[in-house]
């Protein structure tokens, strides 16, 4: 779907992918809302009365009650389509934000929580497949990466802006957040793919010509023809979780994925999220709240820049040197607490490697998100056909929010049992793995149409099946 055939226009894509996206900036920001939230908790100001155990609760439940979220957009995107999802994400996150504004009880803002993160499960399912979907595989890994740009800035809101206005003000922003994305995706084009599932020709031709800003009917209809025929064999297959989890064509692919969220959810991004303050707090001369600023700022930076650094380089290349580089940045982390709480190294001694644990957390930031951070989610709406990628979404998203809810809600009983150290080594330990998973297992997808991604893991699908009918044959011998 080159430009240089036809003359096509890719504002509609971005202007598109931006509005959708935005989402992730209410994600970002109900992630990193117990970073400033937490010690105006302990300090008195929130005028809550809550423990130690009920506040990792409250932490802990956001990426759990994505759970059932993730369960709602798949069935939503199915049966209303990708843009009414969009929107529908809008109306749990609005209430749960709302519900935190009022509370000031422990157990309802536990179920604020939950309802917050159900938006969260919904839009982490819709945005990807849409993004996809719609994007032109030169700039389908930009876009995808406009999601991790999102939640950066939704963080830094919370960073920057919430350690210094009441904590009023803090849940007012989220409620915001949630009532400008509902304004911006107003306007959004479905997605032609969503249409020829249903065999609505006529309507994937009318916003198929408009994503790709063209009036060339011809040139339509040859693009259509081919996306037509890919989905149509896709559609053959049952839509089922039993079919993806059975069918030995998608065997690959679940493999990718499962390893894939594992890196992006258990090398502590959620955790060092959700406590940068008390991290800092307990390491660094430097006040806590300004280096969130300086955090968010980083990582929103970061963000933007793998933004471009998708356009030029494979998916591959930026996991290995993300995972590497997250995998160093933990361990140097572990070493300052490692001598802080095993040794006990006393402060004046360990002033001179003060700097380790900032130097380390941002570098986590950054190398975290030029690959990590949003790359997973790329390929999991890439490696799927559509007959299951929906279902293939929500899966991976739920396996997301399980590991998403043990490592936040463990992170404070193992740093108190094992020392903090521990739990950046755990961190460290897991981006080691990625670096071999990801060299090994994950294959390229830059600059290849979903259609020739599909082609390729249905043949390394149909070879795997022939080396085991071989095998087996071999056996009854």
């Amino acid at each position: 779907m080159g430009s240089t055939a036809v003359s096509i226009s890719r504002k509609v894509q971005y202007l598109a992918g931006i509005s959708v996206s935005f989402a992730f900036t209410f994600t970002g920001a109900a992630l990193s809302w117990p970073s400033p939230a937490i010690p105006k908790f302990k300090n008195g100001e929130a005028n809550i009365q809550i423990t130690d155990e009920q506040s990792s609760w409250v932490v802990a439940l956001c990426p759990l009650g994505a759970l059932p979220g993730c369960y709602f957009g798949q069935i939503l995107c199915e049966r209303i389509g990708r843009r009414r999802t969009a929107l529908a994400a809008l109306l749990p996150g609005f209430l749960g934000a709302l519900l935190l504004l009022f509370t000031k009880t422990p157990w309802i803002m536990c179920v604020a929580r939950i309802t917050m993160g159900i938006a969260n499960g919904i839009t982490a399912v819709v945005t990807m497949v849409y993004l996809t979907e719609i994007a032109d595989k030169e700039i389908r890994g930009a876009l995808g990466m406009l999601t991790q740009v999102m939640i950066n800035g939704g963080s830094l809101v919370m960073y920057g802006v919430g350690p210094f206005v009441s904590y009023t003000a803090l849940n007012s922003i989220l409620l915001s957040l949630s009532v400008i994305y509902a304004l911006l995706c107003l306007w959004i084009p479905e997605s032609p793919y969503y249409h020829l599932k249903d065999g609505r020709i006529d309507a994937a031709k009318k916003v198929f010509m408009i994503i790709k800003g063209t009036k060339d009917e011809a040139w339509a209809n040859e693009q259509l023809a081919i996306m037509r025929q890919h989905v149509q064999e896709s559609m053959e297959n049952k839509t089922t979780a039993k079919e993806l989890l059975t069918n030995l064509r998608y065997r690959k692919a679940l493999y990718i994925v499962a390893g894939l969220k594992v890196l992006q959810y258990m090398t502590g991004q959620c955790a060092i999220q959700a406590y940068l303050e008390p991290i800092f707090r307990q390491s660094s001369s430097v006040s806590g709240p300004y280096v969130s600023i300086v955090y968010g700022l980083v990582q929103f930076g970061a963000g933007i820049g793998a933004t471009f650094l998708t356009g030029y380089y494979g998916r591959r290349i930026l996991m290995l040197i993300s995972s590497t580089g997250v995998a160093l940045s933990m361990t140097a982390v572990g070493i300052y607490f490692f001598l802080q709480d095993v040794y006990r190294i006393s402060p004046e001694k360990l002033a001179s490697i003060s700097a380790l644990p900032l130097v380390g957390v941002m570098g986590f930031n950054i190398l975290y998100s030029i690959g990590l951070g949003n790359l997973p989610y790329i390929l999991q709406a890439e490696l799927f056909p559509i007959n299951v990628k929906t279902v293939a979404s929500s899966l991976a998203t739920m396996i997301a929010c399980i590991l998403n809810f043990l490592v936040t809600k463990s992170y404070q009983g193992i740093k108190d049992a094992f020392g903090h150290y521990s739990v950046f080594w755990s961190f460290a330990s897991i981006a080691y793995f990625g670096i071999f998973f990801i060299y090994f297992f994950v294959p390229e997808t830059k600059g290849i149409t979903l259609e020739e991604v599909q082609d390729n893991m249905k043949m390394e699908a149909v070879e795997l099946e022939q080396l085991n009918k071989d095998d087996n044959d071999k056996a009854k011998k």
